[in-house]
């Protein structure tokens, strides 16, 4: 015998294949809003730990700045220091030149002169005195020229003047330093 199908089978495919469509496409969605969450959520946690990575390079960039300035005050006070050991140095190097500029001195002063008046500046020696003739004076200038801690006197003044009723040549002379390593004068007057 012979089966009729009077099913509606075409309509129960049909309906069949919207289901399975219509899961599929739920299923396609549920697996899109899954991805676009993962990726979401990956993208939010990349800028979280970025944001943490720049967080930290401000924080060291701050510990940084604050060190360097540190540094430059430390570097100043270095700078001064090694000012004022440079200066006492130099302090320390001109006694000796100063002492033995004042020993040649006082070897090269004839007994006919009498000083009246020294004074250390610049580098020079201003001598003021008094002396009995012109030829006393221009011998304690070659004498002074000749030797190796002083340079080419200048006579500044020189006066004829009673003093003690005795007539006396009255000068002012400039002689200058050669004293060793730039090595400067403490200035002073006697």
């Amino acid at each position: 015998m012979t089966r009729i199908n009077l099913l509606p089978w075409r309509e129960a495919r049909r309906t069949r294949r919207q289901r399975e469509l219509v899961f599929m496409l739920a299923a396609a969605a549920l697996v899109a809003m899954g991805i676009v969450f993962l990726v979401h959520t990956e993208i939010a946690n990349r800028i979280q730990y970025q944001q943490e990575r720049n967080n930290y390079l401000r924080g060291e960039i701050a510990r940084l700045k604050k060190a360097a300035e540190e540094l430059q005050e430390l570097q100043k006070t270095k700078n001064r220091l090694v000012e004022r050991l440079n200066v006492i140095q130099k302090l320390q190097a001109s006694r000796p030149g100063m002492v033995r500029m004042l020993d040649e001195l006082v070897r090269l002063i004839p007994q006919d002169i009498y000083l009246t008046a020294f004074k250390t500046a610049n580098n020079q020696v201003v001598l003021n005195g008094i002396a009995r003739s012109d030829n006393v004076i221009s011998d304690f200038m070659r004498s002074i020229r000749d030797a190796n801690l002083f340079g080419e006197p200048a006579l500044q003044i020189i006066e004829t003047r009673d003093v003690n009723n005795v007539q006396a040549r009255v000068f002012e002379l400039i002689v200058p330093l050669k004293l060793e390593q730039g090595q400067a004068s403490a200035g002073g007057k006697t």
